[in-house]
């Protein structure tokens, strides 16, 4: 197995359909799906079990409490058996080439550890909003990161093994883990980069910045003093 796709989802009944389709339909078809639901309230749960019971790919985790994002990726990837991992949100939507490019681009750079992309913001509706673009290459991702997060985490494929060196997301942050995670693995000398191809539609409801700029504040200040002392 070369690819395992790791989503947790709660209480995501609105988009998910539109984001487990596009990874079920994506062009590059030998993968496994390990999917959270994370104690929903809403229909998220049956979502998630009859797209399991129709596609055999989809390995579906039930959880009895509420355990935040962090929790569940890093559980997710020790189930995982794939060399590579990608990341998805449920409410986000994959292009179809999304995983083949991805999977192609570290089969023919064995020297990057952990390949983003170009995505496009849309809101609810699905309209677009704007192009998120990060840098290129390894060392202006590197230039960039003190001041801002430079790798869309729902875009990211990476290695494994490589990120079995540093142990995954930290599981004391509950929110920024991809940044905080991105630190740790530059220090430790893993190398980035991101296609500037759009892979992906980034979903942002109408709360999305008051809800981000709330929860990212005591992490973001954990995260500078990590910098600042390494």
């Amino acid at each position: 197995m070369k690819v395992s796709i790791v989503m947790s989802a709660y209480n995501c009944e609105l988009f998910l359909e539109q984001a487990l389709e596009s990874i079920i339909n994506q062009s590059y078809q030998e993968f496994e799906y390990i999917v959270f639901d994370d104690a929903s309230i809403d229909s998220t749960k049956k979502i998630i079990q009859n797209f399991s019971n129709k596609d055999s790919r989809i390995n579906p985790i039930y959880n009895d409490v509420n355990k935040g994002l962090t929790v569940n990726l890093n559980k997710a990837i020790s189930l995982a058996r794939g060399e590579y991992i990608a990341r998805m949100d449920a409410d986000d939507i994959a292009f179809s080439s999304r995983i083949e490019k991805q999977v192609k681009f570290l089969d023919d750079y064995q020297e990057i550890d952990l390949v983003g992309s170009a995505a496009l913001d849309i809101n609810e509706a699905g309209e677009e909003i704007q192009l998120r673009k990060s840098p290129k290459l390894h060392h202006d991702i590197i230039a960039l990161l003190p001041k801002a997060n430079p790798i869309t985490h729902s875009t990211v494929m990476f290695r494994k093994k490589s990120f079995a060196s540093i142990g995954y997301y930290n599981e004391a942050y509950r929110t920024t883990q991809d940044y905080e995670m991105w630190f740790r693995a530059a220090g430790k000398g893993l190398k980035f980069h991101n296609l500037q191809e759009i892979l992906l539609k980034y979903r942002m409801d109408n709360n999305y910045h008051k809800r981000k700029s709330h929860s990212k504040m005591p992490y973001l200040g954990k995260i500078s003093l990590y910098w600042c002392e390494s």
